[in-house]
């Protein structure tokens, strides 16, 4: 087994030059890492015994890292491709300043599977990580050796095949937007009975029910590119942010902000009020991705006020 591993070694450095450099260790799987959740699973957390872990069904490899140089002109995106796993993954490994702006000479990790890892918080089970990532608890045992199903708080887990949700995955790129206002979701992106005509409409944004003058604040720092009547909209704010992203927000009572203003995120841009064409006192809020509508719930942190 050993002389076998060597000569696998040799043929990988000798054979692929160009192919990611291992400091560390063998990595002991590479590609694809698929299972079917419907599968039966031995295990059941709260009933670990290691005579039947050692009897799971699964063909589960050990999660491991290799500490990977970047090459000039690489990207997070392309790397990802490369290894042919999520940029999840190599997110979730490393505490990157800005995953937009990796450079050459850069040391990163990479796991030799899909997944991500997370950070276990008071509460957190076994049980409750493979329920809420739909992960059967042996995969979890074994991809991370562990030998009890126990978690202690602030323990780093891998849970292979998982993904970050949608808010996760913006704040980890950094295109992730703050609730730009205290108050109520009251309608959501998409299609919806128009208020007026009471005919099916398709809604560009969400609104944000609250009294008439609480404050707007800017979602993510930007700068203003619009600050005026907008038809049908009102007094309408639209604020230009990085990576082709802007925000706009509308039915404001009074506007705080004039075009080429820079703004930060949480800062007073206006007021909430019904200009417009309004049923009562909200905040229409959208967000834009180079010119396209997107959910602003996908996005959005609505829990932060």
């Amino acid at each position: 087994m050993l002389i076998r591993r060597f000569v696998f070694f040799i043929l990988f450095t000798v054979l692929l030059p160009s192919s990611p450099t291992v400091l560390r260790e063998m990595v002991s799987f590479y590609g694809n890492f698929s299972w079917s959740a419907a599968d039966p699973v031995r295990l059941s957390a709260g009933d670990f015994d290691e005579r039947v872990r050692s009897s799971a069904k699964y063909n589960i490899p050990k999660m491991r890292l290799l500490e990977y140089e970047v090459r000039k002109g690489e990207t997070l995106w392309s790397i990802a491709k490369e290894f042919d796993i999520d940029p999840d993954s190599i997110i979730s490994c490393n505490a990157f300043i800005n995953v937009h702006r990796i450079r050459e000479g850069d040391r990163i990790f990479i796991p030799n599977m899909r997944g991500i890892f997370v950070n276990v918080k008071k509460g957190d089970t076994l049980l409750s990580l493979s329920e809420k990532h739909k992960i059967p608890p042996d995969i979890i045992l074994e991809a991370n050796e562990l030998r009890s199903n126990l978690l202690e708080p602030g323990m780093k887990v891998f849970l292979p095949g998982a993904r970050y949700s949608n808010i996760e995955r913006a704040y980890a790129l950094g295109v992730a937007f703050e609730k730009p206002a205290r108050g109520r979701l009251t309608s959501r992106f998409g299609h919806r009975k128009d208020p007026f005509s009471r005919k099916r409409t398709f809604h560009t944004g969400i609104d944000i029910a609250s009294r008439l003058g609480t404050e707007v604040y800017a979602a993510r720092d930007g700068t203003v590119s619009f600050s005026g009547m907008r038809l049908g909209m009102g007094k309408s704010v639209t604020v230009e942010h990085t990576f082709g992203y802007k925000t706009v927000y509308s039915h404001l009572s009074v506007t705080r902000v004039s075009k080429g203003d820079k703004v930060k995120t949480g800062e007073i841009i206006g007021f909430i009020g019904e200009s417009g064409r309004s049923t009562g006192p909200h905040l229409h809020f959208e967000v834009w991705h180079r010119n396209r509508l997107i959910d602003p719930l996908t996005q959005t942190n609505m829990s932060s006020r």
